[in-house]
């Protein structure tokens, strides 16, 4: 029995490991970034564990694209609690009401930015969730950039 957490330990340290080498992107996501990058200051926000997420960032690529990153683990508070995402506002130096913030859990990453008082937009990538679906919603990242990027005048 008394071998049983250390191994539980090990498998948990080894997953972690491998997670970290992962540089999984969404699909358009560098060039849809590298656009918006020209006009935003792009940050993450994240409940995962600093040194996992700050390696998948450097391991796709798309760590230089970002200004800030803030995980729960690094700055003590998880989404919903919007204080995370204030962390991340201090950082960029930017105000609530003029910031973005784009997440896959309409409750959790929506939760957190409303309370923050920023926007949000959904990002549906098909899971069903239950619950209000958000005004904001986009399917794949391509579809930011017409609603941030000048031209016609949209709503977001």
């Amino acid at each position: 029995m008394g071998a049983q957490p250390r191994a539980a330990r090990r498998l948990g340290e080894t997953y972690l490991d491998h997670l970290a080498r992962r540089g999984d992107r969404l699909p358009g996501c560098r060039p849809v970034l590298l656009q918006l990058r020209k006009q935003y200051r792009l940050g993450v926000v994240t409940n995962g564990i600093d040194r996992v997420q700050r390696s998948r960032l450097a391991v796709s690529g798309l760590a230089p694209l970002f200004e800030v990153v803030v995980t729960s683990q690094g700055c003590g508070f998880a989404k919903p609690d919007p204080r995370i995402l204030h962390v991340a506002l201090g950082a960029l130096g930017a105000p609530a009401r003029h910031a973005l913030y784009v997440g896959d859990d309409p409750t959790t990453d929506g939760g957190a930015a409303t309370a923050a008082g920023m926007r949000f937009c959904w990002m549906d990538r098909g899971r069903p969730r239950a619950g209000r679906r958000p005004r904001r919603r986009v399917e794949n990242l391509r579809e930011l950039l017409p609603l941030l990027l000048p031209g016609p005048p949209r709503t977001l």
